[in-house]
């Protein structure tokens, strides 16, 4: 599906909008004087088809616009619009995007610009839209490149000729002299071109799943050619690892795979046995339980410690009360009538008029003594009943400790035995799966060779994808298709009057460069002088490109863009630059216009018979007077202050 150009929207940085718009089919020229921007187009529409590098150089464009559309149109009328801003200040390359699809499209307003794709996505959704199928080339073995698939990307070296590439002898192509650019179009061109299926990619992987599956089935006979060569041995020694895990009772050896199957087809209804294992929910709950005890365990074991501890306190001191007592009644200090004494003089037993302070306090403190002794003695009984008591909840303590262990040490013995068990069901199910392998291969070999017809099956695929994938084919393809652009290119250099058009023309695709078959020996482009040769070598193998891609229908944007073709018929550059872009500035200069005219009809002609699939844009300095020239212009010459960039958004209003 070709692509074309409809239009190219500039935006300033107020977000005004300038349209130049293009007419499909057809020759669209721009002429003017230089410096009017006609040189940062192509640029432009490398930048919007999805190139991030930023070449459009610096001064009155990159200064004023902040926004670069592109809108293309398809066969079918869809249009595509692509938008990308300027870089940031310092950067140099820039990838998010605007991308619309629509049936037609005018151009937003600068605030609808809004990022929904980068230049990745830009490039395959583009790819996709122009009819790129699935494809890779793959390098020949031994090669250490990288597989390339095409895109869009790839066709650009076949879109556009700069002013200092189109009369250049040294190269044919847009980016050719970038690193692995040249590598790239000697791997993709022969895809544009349709030397290549466009199911190869598809082929490609069908060919590795079939060789994988290859494979397959020759390890799989080998191992059961090796199993059957060895059936007597290997089936002992299943027999063997059958009896260690218990599957088999132990019997005499076996002499033939026959008696070997006997033994082991039984097994193949063997089931693993099945023991209950208890739950985890029980283990948690008793361990629970035992922490309760231990808890409470230890703070009975404090509570008859602190009992026992006040016992052993309370005895120290009835002992020393007592034996206080005693002394004091020994001396017979004091009477039992305790009012007698109260003022009785201790020494001489007469009476006193007032009571000894002392002695009173000393009766106190015996009252105090002998009830306090009495509280004691009262108490002792029930504190060693509470001791006695806490005793026996410790025992009781103890036994159910006890017992919650032994039910803890019982589950986990369970568990142990039932993982033991469950281990051995393992063990038991790897040697029922060898011996079931070891069946089914010895069954497969000896009785229906499902194996072997299985690698003749896989061995034939194999064949005859790759009869389809024949490079035979592709190289007879490729050749044909350069012997016919040759045969255009041949005509076509003797219309344009090339020197040594009296000989075949053809295009050098290894070597990216035009051959003269000159009887002895061809020579190449670099080697046929002048100018104008030069550019008609430029035009004769593009256009027999774009003619090959556009009859034979294949995915690559039908358009060229040139800039400046004719700029080898004048005496000098300046002289070219001279030109004002007017007919009157034409005449003033001693310039071949029979050449140029001839060129320029050449160029109509060409995009004549191929329309309405393929368009040609050319920047000119040049402005002929004929009809056809006239009637392709598509805005008046840009002279004065019409330009690319419009006069009213440059700050200082200087060109």
């Amino acid at each position: 599906m070709s692509l074309q150009i409809k239009s190219i929207v500039l935006y300033s940085r107020n977000g005004a909008k300038r349209t130049l718009s293009f007419r499909p089919g057809r020759v669209n020229i721009i002429t003017g004087e230089s410096g009017r921007g006609k040189s940062a187009i192509i640029p432009i529409l490398d930048y919007c088809l999805g190139r991030s590098n930023f070449q459009i150089p610096e001064g009155v464009i990159k200064d004023n616009v902040a926004w670069y559309g592109l809108i293309l149109t398809n066969d079918n009328g869809t249009e595509i619009m692509v938008a990308k801003p300027s870089p940031e200040p310092g950067a140099s390359s820039q990838s998010n995007a605007y991308y619309a699809v629509a049936s037609q499209i005018e151009p937003p307003n600068i605030s609808d610009l809004i990022f929904n794709a980068n230049d990745s996505s830009l490039v395959e959704s583009l790819s996709k839209l122009i009819g790129i199928s699935p494809n890779l080339n793959i390098p020949n073995l031994g090669e250490t490149r990288q597989s390339l698939e095409a895109t869009i990307s790839h066709t650009t070296p076949y879109l556009f000729q700069e002013q200092g590439l189109v009369a250049n002898k040294d190269i044919l192509f847009h980016r050719q002299l970038e690193p692995f650019m040249p590598q790239s179009m000697v791997d993709t061109l022969p895809y544009f071109l349709g030397a290549i299926r466009e199911d190869k990619l598809q082929l490609i992987n069908e060919l590795r799943l079939a060789r994988r599956a290859l494979k397959q089935a020759e390890r799989n006979l080998q191992e059961s050619e090796m199993i059957a060569a060895h059936g007597v041995m290997r089936g002992r020694a299943l027999i063997e690892e059958a009896a260690q895990v218990g599957v088999i009772v132990p019997a005499e050896p076996p002499h033939t795979t026959i008696e070997i199957q006997k033994i082991l087809r039984p097994l193949m209804d063997w089931k693993p046995t099945v023991t209950p294992i208890p739950s985890d929910e029980r283990l948690s709950e008793l361990r629970d339980k035992l922490n309760d005890h231990m808890e409470t365990l230890k703070q009975t074991n404090e509570k008859i410690q602190t009992a026992e501890a006040f016992v052993r306190e309370a005895r120290g001191y009835s002992r020393e009360a007592h034996e206080h007592l005693t002394r004091l009644q020994t001396v017979e200090l004091f009477l039992d009538d305790d009012q007698k004494h109260v003022h009785c003089c201790p020494l001489c037993n007469s009476n006193i008029s007032n009571s000894i302070p002392k002695v009173m306090v000393i009766k106190d403190s015996l009252q105090r003594l002998q009830h306090d002794l009495l509280s004691v003695e009262n108490e002792r009984p029930r504190l060693e009943e509470y001791i006695a008591s806490l005793k026996e909840e410790r025992d009781r303590l103890r036994k159910l400790i006890a017992e919650t262990r032994f039910a803890i040490d019982s589950i986990v013995a369970e568990q142990e035995a039932g993982e033991e068990l469950r281990d051995m069901n393992a063990r038991a199910a790897r040697v029922i799966g060898r011996i079931s392998l070891y069946l089914d291969t010895v069954s497969m070999i000896y009785e229906d060779s499902a194996l072997r017809k299985a690698l003749v099956e896989a061995t034939n695929r194999v064949h005859r994808i790759e009869e389809q994938m024949s490079g035979d084919e592709e190289e007879e393809l490729l050749s044909s298709f350069l012997n016919r652009i040759g045969q255009d290119m041949t005509e076509w250099a003797k219309r344009l009057e090339v020197e040594h058009s009296q000989f075949p023309f053809r295009f050098d695709l290894k070597k990216l460069t035009v051959m003269v078959d000159r009887p002895g020996r061809p020579f190449p482009l670099q080697r046929i002088g002048g100018g104008k040769n030069w550019l008609g070598c430029h035009l004769i193998t593009l256009l027999a490109l774009h003619k090959h891609f556009q009859t034979e229908n294949r995915p690559v944007p039908g358009f060229l863009v040139l800039d400046q073709p004719s700029q080898v018929y004048f005496p000098s550059v300046e002289v070219y630059k001279a030109v004002d872009g007017t007919e009157e500035g034409m005449a003033r200069v001693d310039v071949d216009l029979v050449a140029v005219n001839r060129m320029f009809d050449f160029l109509f002609d060409v995009c004549d018979s191929l329309s309405p699939k393929f368009q040609i844009i050319v920047f000119e300095h040049a402005n002929l007077g004929s009809d056809r020239f006239r009637q392709s212009l598509i805005e008046p010459p840009w002279t004065g202050r019409r330009a690319l960039v419009p006069y009213e958004w440059i700050n200082n209003n200087q060109f």
